[in-house]
Order: structure tokens, then C-alpha cells, then sequence
């Protein structure tokens, strides 16, 4: 596994982790985890209620 830094042709920044046969851009994987928590913790404040 490893990062790979690079620009594409608009001089945009990306940052991806790499394995053997799979890669994940850094960004798309933050802003998922962070809905998917999101959408738990709202699920377990409605159970909790």
C-alpha cells in the first residue's frame, strides 16, 4: 500500500492510496466515512429515544 500525490490537467491535487490491485482517492474515502457516520449516530439517536 502507498500514497500517490499528482496533479491532473486543471492543476487540481490528488491524493490516493494505492494496493495491489485497488486504489481509493483519500478524499472520496474522508467524505463517506464521514456520511456513513453520520447516518449511524443519527440511527442510534433515534433508537436511543
Amino acid at each position: 500500500m502507498r500514497l500517490h500525490l499528482y496533479r491532473d490537467e486543471s492543476r487540481s491535487r490528488h491524493l490516493d492510496l494505492i494496493g495491489q490491485h485497488w486504489s481509493v482517492d483519500l478524499v472520496t474515502a474522508t467524505a463517506a466515512s464521514i456520511l456513513v457516520l453520520g447516518f449511524a449516530g443519527a440511527v442510534v439517536v433515534l433508537l436511543v429515544r
